[in-house]
């Protein structure tokens, strides 16, 4: 047996924040190795360390059983390790082999790269991947899903044996998480050496040959997926402290506080919202879903006024509000969670508190005339970390420091901390540990219980299902389905995420 990668008492401190603490930590060469852990328990700390992101403050790694120090990612290249981010890095206007060979371009002489050459080992990964691609396109015009596996086959092209992919499949359909889990266990009969960070134990049993349980930034246990189960993955993972436990009984729905009539929303000259008709009332969880990219986030950029309706009318409390904009809709009593919480949640560039205050700084208890109050802001802010466990060193640090999973914690108590009537929340379990999971999932149903309208968008069956008490299907633009839970299956509702069915 030999080891692919073994750390010995690594540890890395942020101030008197220890993220990791004295972690011994090895991989098989040849093995998938998962790991599990809450938000902040340092898996993410412990990978950057790995590809030298991060410099562990002690401690001790070695590849393929050699000692090294690796300072940045060009080196940890130069050790056949690959980083597949949980956010893509890719250059959406560049084709897939700039991206590819960026920085390592082969030239034909001084001047011009090679790129028949690098277009020969890109198509010959991409048919290893079985996921043959236009080659002379912007990588910004493929799925998430193919960004996803170009990311992977990059990784390759620079002749990564050891693949770090961190929260894989957070941004994939179900459909095509088990094509990529596919790609992996393809990978691993080549030979490669596979870390995984994941929030899925479904996944970490399917796939891996070891799973690894981090908590609170200390390295519990290392066993054999064979050799344990669920619920003591579950208690490695929290600690003995139990869980939320969900609870949604039926109640009488309120009025319909948001009504949609005949929408379209079109991008340039393809519509890509056809007719959409719903309406969602106060006390009611509204669950829609439907595989990627068949029209569910074009509709709630429209609802949201990040995107203009072409025809039809959206209605919130008996007004039209299509033509307002998206302060005067967040004013009037709208909340979104957006899927993209990079691109649309948060200013990453920007601290905590001032993402935090976002949509709050206009309320009278957070300003006096032009001058904002700092000290009920900074409490305000306090008591969200506190209430959604975000881990952060500090107020003033980039939110863009946070791992995925507290970043996303971070949008969901804002936008739940405005208390308004209507929620938007798209995918919020995506890249969060189950314990914060069940924590909005509660949430969700106390508010629902209270008079709230939500609006749920997910693709995680157990979520649509366990949350909502009807359920739209988007199929290539067009709201084929509503129906509610009790009344259908996995699989009809399937067939509807599909188009092979409709009731609308």
């Amino acid at each position: 047996m030999t080891l692919a990668i073994e750390t010995h008492q690594i540890t890395k401190l942020y101030g008197d924040t220890v993220a990791n603490d004295h972690i011994d930590f090895s991989v098989i060469e040849g093995h998938i190795h998962a790991v599990l852990g809450e938000n902040g328990a340092g898996k993410t700390t412990l990978v950057k360390i790995l590809f030298g992101e991060e410099m562990p403050t002690e401690g001790e790694i070695k590849i393929f059983g050699k000692t090294v120090t690796i300072h940045n990612p060009a080196e940890a290249l130069d050790l056949s390790i690959g980083f597949i981010h949980q956010h893509f890095t890719l250059v959406n206007e560049f084709t897939i082999a700039q991206n590819f060979a960026l920085g390592i371009e082969p030239c034909n002489n001084l001047f011009f790269c090679d790129y028949d050459t690098v277009n020969k080992k890109v198509k010959n990964i991409l048919d290893m991947l079985e996921m043959p691609l236009k080659l002379d396109v912007p990588v910004g015009s493929f799925s998430v899903e193919e960004r996803q596996i170009m990311e992977i086959g990059k990784a390759l092209y620079r002749g990564a044996q050891i693949l770090i992919l961190d929260e894989p499949t957070s941004v994939l359909t179900p459909q095509k998480i088990e094509k990529l889990l596919d790609i992996l266990r393809k990978l691993r009969q080549e030979g490669k050496t596979i870390i995984m960070i994941t929030h899925k134990l479904e996944e970490a049993f399917s796939i891996a040959d070891e799973i690894s349980v981090l908590r609170k930034g200390v390295l519990v246990a290392t066993l054999p997926h064979d050799r344990v189960n669920r619920e003591q993955l579950i208690r490695m993972m929290v600690g003995e402290e139990p869980l939320i436990t969900l609870k949604k009984e039926d109640h009488p729905f309120g009025d319909a506080l948001v009504q949609v009539r005949n929408l379209c929303v079109n991008n340039y000259d393809n519509r890509i919202v056809k007719n959409v008709s719903f309406e969602i009332h106060r006390g009611e969880i509204f669950g829609l879903t439907g595989v990627g990219g068949n029209g569910q986030a074009e509709l709630v950029e429209a609802l949201i006024g990040m995107r203009p309706a072409s025809e039809g009318d959206i209605r919130f409390d008996g007004k039209s509000v299509v033509h307002w904009d998206i302060q005067k809709r967040r004013l009037s009593g709208m909340a979104y969670v957006p899927e993209n919480r990079i691109e649309r949640g948060a200013a990453v560039s920007l601290s905590i508190l001032d993402n935090l205050v976002m949509g709050h700084h206009y309320l009278p208890e957070f300003h006096q005339g032009l001058l904002l109050k700092y000290k009920n802001l900074q409490s305000f802010a306090r008591d969200i970390i506190k209430d959604f466990e975000v881990v952060a060193s500090s107020l003033e640090i980039n939110a863009g420091s946070l791992s995925g999973g507290n970043l996303q914690k971070l949008i969901i108590g804002r936008e739940f901390s405005l208390n308004t009537p209507f929620l938007i929340v798209a995918y919020p379990s995506q890249g969060i540990d189950i314990r914060t999971t069940k924590y909005v999932h509660s949430e969700l149903i106390r508010r629902r219980d209270t008079g709230y309208a939500i609006l749920l968008v997910s693709g995680d069956m157990d979520e649509i299902f366990n949350l909502s008490d009807r359920i739209g299907v988007m199929y290539s633009g067009e709201l084929v389905a509503i129906t509610k839970p009790e009344e259908i299956n996995r699989f009809e509702l399937g067939q509807y995420m599909v188009g092979s069915r409709r009731n609308c």
